[in-house]
């Protein structure tokens, strides 16, 4: 695969399409297209099987005309090989992709481009595989797949600037989807702490949080005695001074957990200053 950060040669169908979303000022450009290398290999190895084929016919003592005609053939399928292989190549359809302050858009070859803001992308998978031979990586291919309403696209190669732009369209998304949960967790917490203040209690899976304490198997921790309460890897975990062991559940058994861990280190803090 070939790439280049080029915005001198993007369609202008791209840049277009994120002045009508509003997506902002350009941050990368990238295009891909498939590389004449890869063409010739294919084209080689067709050519490596016509000329076995004939020289099983040459050995197996066709007359002298059955052969020139074999030559023939395999000296034409070879000239015109060599100047087809490389105007395929050549207008192959070229994939663009590039990434804006506010969003991403995608188009390949002469189709309608694909656009879409960071916070209408439901779902950003990337991805790195190596090629290896004998032990020893040839070359990592890196991608990223996106998901949104607008339409589905992946953006592939094995060029720094496919990891570049896997990484930016990543990176990107995941930025967003931390600063939307931050919101929504200051919006709920509003909500929580009136709750809390009325005495109330707020179950989050195996955890339940009030005033009084943080509740986990039946025991009521006092937020006085907890000195942390945080996410480490994909466990959330509670450390409680005194104790030898922190108590450990997965992220994924914790609902919220983003807003858990807010509403904790704000209970924990508040205990500390009234102590």
């Amino acid at each position: 695969m070939g790439a280049r950060n080029l915005w001198d040669e993007i369609p202008e169908t791209v840049p277009g399409a994120a002045v009508a979303r509003q997506l902002g000022a350009g941050r990368y450009a990238f295009r891909t297209r498939t590389s004449a290398v890869s063409w010739w290999g294919s084209f080689m190895l067709l050519l490596v099987t016509a000329f076995c084929v004939m020289m099983f016919f040459v050995i197996s003592g066709e007359s002298e005309w059955t052969n020139a005609i074999l030559f023939i053939i395999l000296g034409a399928c070879t000239f015109l090989g060599a100047i087809a292989v490389p105007l395929v190549a050549r207008f192959r359809p070229v994939v663009w992709c590039a990434v804006f302050e506010n969003g991403v858009v995608y188009q390949y070859g002469s189709q309608p481009p694909i656009a879409g803001a960071w916070d209408e992308i439901t779902g950003c998978q990337r991805q790195a595989t190596d090629l290896v031979r004998n032990g020893v990586t040839m070359s990592t291919t890196h991608s990223v797949y996106v998901q949104m309403p607008a339409g589905n696209f992946m953006v592939s190669g094995d060029t720094p600037d496919a990891q570049e732009i896997s990484a930016l369209i990543a990176n990107s998304w995941v930025e967003i989807q931390n600063r939307i949960a931050e919101e929504d967790a200051t919006v709920r917490m509003v909500e929580l702490g009136a709750l809390l203040e009325t005495g109330g209690r707020v179950e989050f899976g195996p955890f339940t949080v009030s005033l009084a304490g943080l509740e986990h198997g039946g025991t009521v921790m006092d937020w006085k005695k907890i000195s942390e309460v945080e996410l480490m890897g994909s466990t959330v975990c509670v450390v409680v001074t005194g104790e030898r062991k922190p108590v450990r559940e997965p992220v994924a058994a914790v609902p919220d957990a983003v807003l858990f861990l807010t509403v904790s280190d704000a209970l924990r803090q508040a205990a500390r200053q009234t102590r």
